[in-house]
């Protein structure tokens, strides 16, 4: 696909999924047809197989490990705030399975990215840990909904030790 067609067919799918006038059915389909566009680009798919290379705690450090670019992460922002948006979009549908699968997606892809492209995805992991937690707890996982929020508590302690 050209870059070209990429980007429109990107912002087609951006532009039906926020419009207030979609439907939720539309607007479920728009998400997961973006995130499978933002899936197959490229330079996300070399990211991603390089991460899986050498373990995704240490792509956070994707400058010195990984070919790294401004473009680049703003796509690698984009699709974790659009797999939010979809484990959303579930949730409101009733989909609580769904909405489990699409939340421990973006947490894992939230983690993996270096720490400043993670700030410009507007998804605070604490927050996305703690809404998973619920929905795995409403599935009446409720071990791995501790576990979760235990994960949510260590971020939270580790950032307070990293603001002081």
């Amino acid at each position: 696909m050209s870059d070209e067609k990429f980007q429109t067919s990107l912002a087609l799918y951006t532009t039906l999924a926020s419009r207030p006038t979609t439907d939720s059915r539309t607007r479920l389909v728009c998400l997961a047809k973006k995130t499978s566009l933002l899936d197959m680009h490229p330079a996300i798919r070399t990211f991603d197989a390089s991460c899986r290379k050498i373990r995704a705690s240490s792509c956070r450090d994707a400058k010195t490990h990984l070919p790294f670019s401004a473009s680049l992460g703003a796509m690698l922002a984009d699709r974790v705030a659009t797999i939010r948006d979809l484990a959303l979009a579930y949730k409101e549908s009733g989909d609580a399975i769904n909405t489990s699968v699409m939340y421990d997606r973006a947490v894992q892809l939230l983690e993996a990215l270096p720490e400043e492209t993670r700030k410009t995805t507007g998804c605070g992991l604490s927050d996305m840990l703690l809404a998973w937690a619920d929905v795995e707890e409403s599935l009446g996982r409720t071990t791995k909904a501790s576990k979760i929020r235990d994960r949510s508590r260590k971020d939270n302690t580790s950032r307070s030790i990293a603001t002081k």
